[in-house]
């Protein structure tokens, strides 16, 4: 590499160490491709760990996605290996400093989706003190540098409100925070805003929810009809006067659509008291959208002072709430189907959901118990054959777990597949974390990869259909990518869980067995659509010659927008009731 521009993918190792691994070898300078649409952090002055020499060459930062028409500087890049390539230097304007950097998670929080994060701090390509330098410094992104920030607040609150407890100390730095000095503000990602440390050292007053946090908490709620819930603020008054505070509510940006209504809009706080303040939430549950994207209802209470009191300083309270809307989606058999009744029907119905569902039918193979585990104990597995226009026939393995999950990505779910009856698996189909698996760090996306388990070798053709705070996932995988066709359709499988937060495993017992291109059990369609108070009926088969050779226990009807748990995933044995 010696004398040349290397490029460079950003991936799983530090981004630094590009430039110096370049430096180390001779390169002109290095480049690294980001893996999204923006450029990447600026790093600042880079120093070579063993020997502290600042790095000379170039490192430059260069526009993702690579293979995406909308930011093809990566692809312009890369076509341009083995010819002449000029780079200059140039200012670039940061009108945008004011956003939320595109690393930063956003709420809420796992298991009671409370918000997370309640603030916000500077924390990209940040200059800060670097000890045994003299005069020198650091420049860090991230939390290294966003914590630091808060922490000093929370020194100088301390300092100026002596005797104050945790918790008013911080709501006085919740509170007092700035919504508006983040640009495209959202709650779920900033919480109240960017953190102030005037606001937080001069504000005689706190605002403090019923969850003795500085936010009306909410958490989370399935849906079935129209939600009305109030929540309480405390309003604390520690100084020496009183104060009095008007009391307005707006929503967040992106909000589902919702009402809030304050029963009082003023409230006067005596010195040494506390008054409460009632929120009033109202979410129209049609409003509120399907399983097929995060939704939240969102917005900021703010507690504005009279003329000379509180020291001019405004509160604010965040709320928050994380809906579902359900769909009722229930299914009937007409009847058992077995071998002396091969067809049946089965009366799907919706009859009070509050948005249309879909019933989407698979075999359903393996079953298990109640283990105890938080959001990846297994409840069943079931799967599916499908003909997509691109991708040619499918293999869909539906995994239903006895509790919800915030985010699935949080868990791995394994499925291993003995497709040529050796007894061997030789593939597993896997649902992880894509960030995890691809870069080394989580972004909360559950891809559905493929594993050869003979080689190690890995692909993704799909992400995995998990949604959140849901029950049931969905991963899809073509069947030629797992050496299955008409001529060798059949295969065995096994299925297990893994916790990637410590919650602990789970592995389903026994194996069972499915023909991707003529299954045993079938339904026609196999999967219907239905609107509020709708119903029809599904035809189901068995095909008894198949089922000697690929027994199922029945039919797992999906229903994504279902409640979680058994409802999402409802199992329908087939067979002879004895």
């Amino acid at each position: 590499m010696a004398g040349k521009l290397v490029v460079t993918l950003r991936g799983v190792c530090a981004r630094v160490d590009r430039a110096v691994f370049g430096s180390r070898h001779g390169a002109a300078a290095v480049a690294m491709i980001n893996t999204d649409a923006g450029l990447p952090p600026f790093e600042g002055v880079i120093s070579d760990p063993a020997t502290g020499a600042p790095v000379t060459i170039p490192f430059l930062g260069v526009r993702g996605v690579l293979g995406s028409p909308a930011t093809d500087d990566g692809d312009r890049l890369v076509a341009a290996d083995g010819g002449a390539t000029t780079a200059a230097n140039a200012f670039l304007a940061n009108p945008n400093f004011e956003a939320l950097a595109g690393f930063s998670s956003g709420g809420a929080r796992m298991a009671d989706s409370f918000l997370k994060p309640d603030i916000t701090a500077p924390g990209v390509s940040t200059l800060s003190t670097a000890v045994g330098t003299g005069n020198q410094g650091a420049r860090l992104s991230g939390t290294s540098m966003a914590s630091p920030h808060v922490a000093g607040v929370a020194a100088l609150a301390s300092q100026a409100h002596p005797g104050w407890s945790v918790e008013d100390l911080k709501a006085a730095i919740v509170n007092t925070a700035s919504a508006s000095a983040v640009a495209n503000y959202l709650t779920r990602r900033a919480g109240a805003g960017m953190v102030q440390a005037p606001g937080a050292s001069r504000t005689s007053a706190v605002a403090v929810g019923d969850a003795g946090t500085a936010t009306l908490n909410f958490g989370f709620s399935e849906l079935g009809v129209d939600l009305l819930r109030a929540r309480q603020i405390s309003v604390r008054n520690h100084g020496t006067s009183p104060v009095t505070f008007t009391v307005s509510a707006a929503p967040s940006a992106g909000s589902v659509p919702h009402t809030t209504t304050l029963p009082s809009q003023t409230v006067t706080v005596p010195a040494g008291n506390s008054r409460n303040v009632t929120l009033l939430l109202r979410v129209p549950a049609d409003t509120v959208g399907d399983s097929t994207a995060f939704h939240d209802v969102a917005g900021l209470v703010t507690l504005t002072p009279a003329s000379g009191q509180n020291a001019g300083v405004a509160l604010h309270v965040p709320y928050y709430l994380v809906p579902r809307a359900l769909s009722q989606i229930t299914t009937a058999p007409l009847g058992r189907l077995s071998a002396d009744h091969p067809a049946r029907q089965a009366l799907v119905l919706n009859p009070a959901g509050a948005i249309s569902g879909t019933a989407d039918f698979f075999t359903w193979g393996l079953q298990d118990g109640d283990d105890s585990l938080v959001a990846n104990d297994m409840r069943a597995v079931g799967v599916q054959g499908i003909d997509d226009a691109t991708a040619g026939r499918l293999v869909v393995f539906a995994v239903s777990t006895q509790r919800r999950w915030s985010n699935a990505a949080v868990s791995e779910y394994d499925i291993r597949l003995d497709t040529n009856g050796d007894g061997v698996d030789d593939k597993a189909v896997v649902g992880a974390d894509f960030g995890t698996v691809t870069a080394g760090s989580a972004d909360g996306r559950m891809g559905a990869f493929i594993f050869d388990l003979a080689t190690g070798a890995a692909s993704i053709f799909f992400f995995a259909t998990a949604p959140t705070d849901s029950s049931t996932l969905l991963l899809p995988a073509p069947a030629s990518a797992l050496g299955l066709s008409a001529a060798n359709p059949r295969f065995t499988y096994a299925a297990a869980a893994f916790s990637t937060e410590g919650l602990g495993d789970d592995a389903v017992e026994g194996r069972a067995a499915f023909n991707a291109f003529a299954p045993a059990l079938s339904a026609s369609p196999s999967a219907v659509t239905l609107a509020r108070n709708a119903q029809t009926r599904v035809d189901l088969s068995l095909n008894q010659a198949e089922s000697q050779l690929t027994p199922a226990l029945g039919f797992m009807v999906v229903a994504l927008d279902n409640a979680s748990g058994a409802g999402e995933a409802q199992l329908i044995r087939v067979g002879n009731d004895d």
